[in-house]
């Protein structure tokens, strides 16, 4: 996580940064996996709740403005452009600040809902072809998705993870020229 995720994103502050990105990477990852067991406590599928990947994505917003720097912020209220566009780019670069998170919140909703409605309509031909011989072949596909879902458990995780790191990292970068 340090060497991969923080050090190369966030540059030489990461250090601030690691406890943040260790508790959202395994919150993550161990709740995705808790999502995939059938029985309780599991099943409960937590970041396939669009509310639960809101609450992520604010945690991220607000670390990431908290944390930026007085280059970041000249950088959206004087960007180094003519004055006259000003009142055009001010707010494309506020709905820049609000669109990142929220691209978060999406992202990891969606990977984790898609498997899961996958498998739901690979049981469901069970049922609806109401047949012995489909059965196996049902079986066989969600058997399949769900080690495919261990991918995705952690690679979500991963994702989700890293690009709260770059954010942070634009956010928290040295002005050079």
């Amino acid at each position: 996580m340090r060497d991969e995720i923080a050090r190369p994103n966030i540059g030489y502050r990461y250090q601030r940064y690691m406890p943040v990105l260790l508790t959202i990477f395994f919150f993550i990852w161990i709740n995705n996996l808790l999502g995939l067991i059938p029985i309780f406590p599991g099943g409960a599928n937590v970041t396939g709740n669009i509310l639960m990947t809101f609450v992520l994505s604010t945690i991220v917003l607000l670390v990431v403005n908290f944390s930026a720097n007085k280059y970041y912020w000249k950088h959206i209220f004087m960007p180094d452009v003519p004055v006259w566009l000003y009142p055009i780019m001010i707010p494309v670069e506020l709905i820049g600040v609000i669109s990142k998170p929220f691209a978060l919140m999406i992202r990891l909703y969606a990977n984790i809902s898609a498997g899961h409605i996958i498998v739901l309509s690979l049981i469901s031909l069970i049922f609806i072809f109401k047949s012995m011989f489909i059965a196996p072949v049902s079986v066989a596909f969600v058997l399949f998705m769900d080690v495919l879902e261990l991918l995705v458990a952690f690679l979500q995780a991963f994702i989700f993870t890293m690009l709260t790191a770059l954010f942070i990292g634009t956010a928290v970068e040295d002005h050079h020229h």
